[in-house]
């Protein structure tokens, strides 16, 4: 865990700190990370993405929330009860736990995280994480950021240039449920993400006969030259229709469900 030294409180602070954050972290029996949030604590999970070989090509941070009655809680919905400043205060404390895991864990491949546009809309978000990466063993080119395409759509050149900014710093950037939406090729062109993970919706449409608009996004992947992700694959006939199709990673139950991380080295 790192340690930082106490800072001046500055009146207009764009985003949590990394020295406000530290003393939220706590740790289970098994010596894993979680955090106390508003009366509520936090744990990660982290569900696999695999090659079309079947060999890892990382995971994906997922946070969990249970209430002080021991219930669980859907993180959207813990999100959308807050106001601006104190969801990127959660959003970054979710970043900092899932971080302090996956280091801990000493997975291969990389870790995927999902980021709130607010949070990437804030100058403080990037020094943070490269303050925190070095210090936990990990680097930039092994983060990928998550974006939802909605958010995308919702405020285009801003984030785009927050996401630009993060990429330039080596972290890698993912347009998630893409296609849930109506997509903009344009824009995700612009963008040129690493990664596009392909709606769940766009799998199940595939499914009813329906694939001329999974097709057509499958083309752009491979015109901007990026990754291509199929969330959602709860079946063998899912998986076999579309690894048939061409696509590079696979994401869902049928191959690997959200799970705690064994914890190989206390940081």
């Amino acid at each position: 865990m790192l340690h930082t030294s106490a800072q001046p409180e500055t009146a207009m602070r764009p985003s949590p700190s990394l020295h406000s954050l530290l003393p939220a972290l706590l740790r289970d029996e098994a010596g894993r990370y979680c955090a106390a949030f508003a009366g509520y604590r936090l744990h990660s999970v982290f569900q696999p993405l695999y090659y079309r070989s079947g060999s890892v090509f990382g995971h994906e941070a997922l946070l969990r929330v249970t209430a002080a009655d021991d219930k669980p809680l859907r993180p959207d919905l813990l999100f959308a009860s807050l106001d601006e400043a104190d969801a990127r205060q959660l959003d970054s404390l979710a970043l900092v736990m899932h971080l302090h895991n996956f280091a801990q864990a000493r997975c291969e491949g990389c870790l995927s995280l999902n980021v709130q546009a607010a949070s990437l809309l804030q100058d403080g978000l990037l020094p943070l994480l490269q303050q925190l990466l070095p210090a936990l063993g990990l680097a930039a080119d092994g983060v990928v950021l998550e974006v939802l395409e909605y958010e995308l759509e919702h405020s285009p050149l801003q984030l785009a240039g927050s996401l630009r900014r993060f990429s330039e710093a080596g972290f890698g950037i993912a347009i998630d449920d893409f296609g849930a939406t109506a997509s903009s090729h344009g824009r995700t062109r612009a963008l040129n993400p690493d990664i596009i993970k392909f709606d769940r919706s766009m799998l199940l449409d595939q499914q009813l006969g329906d694939g001329g608009r999974l097709a057509s996004e499958l083309q752009l992947a491979w015109q901007i030259g990026c990754r291509s992700v199929v969330c959602g694959v709860e079946t063998t006939e899912q998986f076999a229709a579309m690894q048939a199709l061409g696509l590079e990673l696979y994401q869902g139950y049928h191959l690997g469900r959200p799970a705690l991380l064994a914890v190989r080295e206390l940081l």
